[in-house]
């Protein structure tokens, strides 16, 4: 099974995230866009494991001081890899930053990545555009300021389902943040 952790948008996250995305999805429909449903901030891929048993006694333990927080939307932007990666950027929080490099630092739970995380939820992807798709596209983003704030409560284990058409995420197990 594939197992990541990530924080879970509430609901009404979720509504406002796609409802002010919703000039960008009719300006590119040809985008590949995340449906609303599996919105979420990535914290730590373990990749292929046999047991969620194990990462989740981890998660019990480590969550178990670690207070609720809020998260406050920055602005809009892109990766660029394979393809661009058009995402929300969440400002920074010191409660969550400290959670992941804590995640991170177990190394007996698996892969870790060595690059510098950034709170942030992918909405949509696509090919790599030419220089000039590129720059419309990256202006575009960074004159839209999203308004979304919500409290983070949970911490979710999620199995990423092989075999369908769009991506399909199951929830393991939820570990609550102190109230």
């Amino acid at each position: 099974m594939r197992l990541f952790l990530a924080i879970d948008l509430p609901g009404l996250a979720k509504r406002q995230v796609a409802n002010q995305l919703l000039r960008f999805k009719r300006e590119y429909p040809y985008f590949r866009w995340v449906e609303a449903a599996n919105y979420h901030l990535t914290l730590h891929f373990f990749g292929e494991v046999s047991s969620a048993d194990k990462i989740s006694r981890f998660m019990n333990d480590l969550v178990y001081d670690t207070p609720s927080f809020y998260l406050y939307s920055l602005g809009l932007d892109l990766f660029i890899k394979d393809n661009i990666a058009l995402y929300l950027e969440f400002k920074r929080n010191k409660i969550l930053e400290k959670l992941v490099r804590r995640i991170k630092e177990k190394s007996a739970l698996g892969t870790s990545s060595s690059r510098k995380f950034v709170s942030h939820l992918t909405f949509s992807r696509y090919r790599i555009p030419s220089k000039q798709q590129y720059l419309l596209i990256k202006k575009k983003l960074k004159n839209f300021i999203p308004d979304i704030e919500f409290k983070v409560t949970t911490i979710t284990l999620f199995e990423s389902v092989p075999g369908f058409q769009k991506p399909v995420y199951k929830k393991i197990a939820e570990f609550p943040l102190l109230d």
